[in-house]
């Protein structure tokens, strides 16, 4: 599956992802069967406003549409680490995938089990905090602090 990055991204941290994308995605097929051709192909820069917004509702790591016009892109916050773009671009695939999934199943059970099966190791929910699962901060919003 082809994703298509935009320029906005750091092309680094784009290129240390790319390596794991072919298993990434060939893992969420083999869990999402309905979804394989079906994964949004486009990823680009949320703005800072959109950072902003989204930090203050405990957030602000990426978003995505499950239906309409922009249902193809997922939107990623271009600071983060290359360990946070990957981790919240399965996390915002996830949402296509279960969108009725809450962000705790999608943050505590999805996004560490496919990252086990990519990286054969296991997602800590510190490391996970530390590059962009969940919310920036202890007690903002409830953005399912994995225990």
């Amino acid at each position: 599956m082809r994703v298509h990055f935009a320029p906005c991204l750091d092309s680094e941290k784009v290129l240390k992802i790319a390596q794991y994308l072919p298993a990434t995605y060939a893992e969420l097929d083999r869990r999402a069967k309905w979804m394989r051709g079906k994964w949004p192909k486009r990823v680009t820069c949320m703005s800072n406003a959109e950072i902003v917004d989204g930090r203050a509702r405990g957030a602000g790591h990426g978003f995505t549409y499950t239906s309409g016009s922009n249902s193809g892109t997922i939107w990623l916050n271009p600071d983060m680490t290359w360990q946070g773009y990957w981790l919240v671009l399965v996390h915002e695939n996830c949402h296509h995938a279960w969108p009725d999934a809450t962000e705790g199943e999608i943050n505590c059970r999805h996004v560490p089990s496919i990252y086990e099966a990519v990286f054969g190791k296991k997602l800590t929910p510190a490391m996970g905090r530390a590059h962009g699962l969940g919310a920036p901060v202890t007690g903002v919003g409830d953005r399912s602090y994995c225990r």
